[in-house]
């Protein structure tokens, strides 16, 4: 019941405080600039309803935080805060990427020093278990650090960054509480609730962005779940229905794949073409799927249940090692990501065939939205 409470209140908080950050975005012109390679809307669309998102999360996880051990709870809102208003001065003036940067390694600094969260065990992933404390606190703060950055690049397209976040929230509400860990899921109760709020003013057509000040925070909370799961002290398996859960890290991995695939790939294709990785680019997965035609909504729909599929598959393979689950899901995404370029690559052929090449943009300028579709038509038209 507790955990309803919580979750309509974040939702409600939400609910009714968007249509004001919308109306005095609009009064200040405080919105999302749609003139960059990797935008696809064209429309000026308010991106503050981080504020939204925050605001409710921080109300709701204050009901909960003195009413439960959690000893690490307020210095995780203070990391969470530091980033949530680094994301809100970007998306109000701008930052430069050196200084969001450093705002992003203090917080992961605060997550693993101060308030003691850390990852200490890699559960035979590589052949490592334990980890000493050095190692503990440097891989802690890449993977903070590589989350924020995920969820910050993934949410390209209308709902799909809030989609994904519903996702994980839900999952590691239902995880922590069956660990007996009601004060994380109670938290991870109130994000989900936020979200699905934010959902609703946020899925096709978009009438606000979550901006940095969201993305940014939702990614450091993905991160922090995730590290709390992987330390759960459990002295027996956790048992979800017919599903025993033996190997964490595999299950992790699943719930956050998405992001992590999206980001992996990108970086390592911009690097091949003698690029910073950090350079803005439109070959995300999502873009890849607006190139085919797909609306927005479609595009993330496939993400998020393929991001549920994972799940369930690494749910149904846990007498495997970590090392053979990860294996696996990495085989199998690199399947799917093969096929579909190799589709698209045939996709483009036919354009090149069918329309004058002048109108079809190169590989790296892919960016506007459901071109594929719009040159079919006209060579239909024609």
């Amino acid at each position: 019941m507790l955990s309803l409470i919580i979750f309509i209140t974040s939702y409600l908080v939400v609910f009714f405080s968007i249509p004001s950050i919308i109306k005095v975005a609009y009064q200040k012109r405080l919105f999302d600039d749609p003139d960059t390679v990797r935008k696809v809307h064209k429309r000026i669309i308010p991106n503050l309803g981080g504020i939204a998102i925050f605001t409710a999360f921080l109300f709701s996880s204050s009901l909960v935080i003195p009413h439960h051990h959690l000893p690490e709870g307020s210095m995780l809102m203070a990391a969470g805060l530091l980033l949530f208003m680094t994301g809100l001065r970007d998306d109000l003036v701008g930052l430069t990427p050196t200084f969001k940067f450093i705002a992003q390694i203090a917080s992961a600094v605060v997550v693993t020093i101060v308030a003691d969260l850390r990852i200490e065990n890699l559960y035979g992933l590589f052949n490592y278990y334990e980890l000493n404390y050095a190692t503990s606190i440097a891989l802690t703060i890449l993977f903070i650090v590589g989350i924020v950055n995920a969820f910050n690049l993934i949410d390209g397209i209308d709902g799909l960054a809030g989609s994904l976040t519903l996702i994980f929230s839900l999952t590691y509400a239902f995880l922590f509480y069956k660990a007996g860990e009601m004060g994380w899921s109670l938290m991870a109760t109130a994000l989900g609730g936020a979200i699905l709020g934010f959902l609703f003013f946020n899925i096709t057509p978009a009438k606000i962005f979550m901006g940095d000040c969201g993305s940014l925070l939702i990614g450091f909370l993905a991160a922090i779940f995730s590290i709390k799961f992987l330390s759960l002290e459990s002295p027996v398996p956790l048992q979800l229905g017919a599903f025993q859960i033996n190997e964490r890290i595999g299950l992790a991995m699943a719930i956050l794949i998405i992001p992590i695939f999206d980001t992996l790939r990108v970086f390592t294709l911009r690097i091949l073409k003698n690029r910073s990785p950090f350079t803005a680019d439109s070959n995300h997965l999502h873009h890849r799927l607006l190139f085919l035609g797909l609306s927005h909504i479609q595009s993330t729909f496939i993400l998020a249940f393929s991001n549920i599929m994972f799940i369930v598959l690494v749910l149904a393979l846990q007498d495997f090692s970590a090392g053979e689950i990860i294996s696996i899901l990495g085989l199998m995404i690199l399947t799917v990501n093969g096929l579909l370029s190799l589709y698209i690559e045939q996709y483009k052929k036919t354009l090149f065939a069918h329309a004058d090449r002048t109108e079809v943009l190169p590989d790296d300028k892919i960016s506007t939205e459901n071109y594929g579709s719009r040159v079919l038509n006209k060579i239909f038209k024609n």
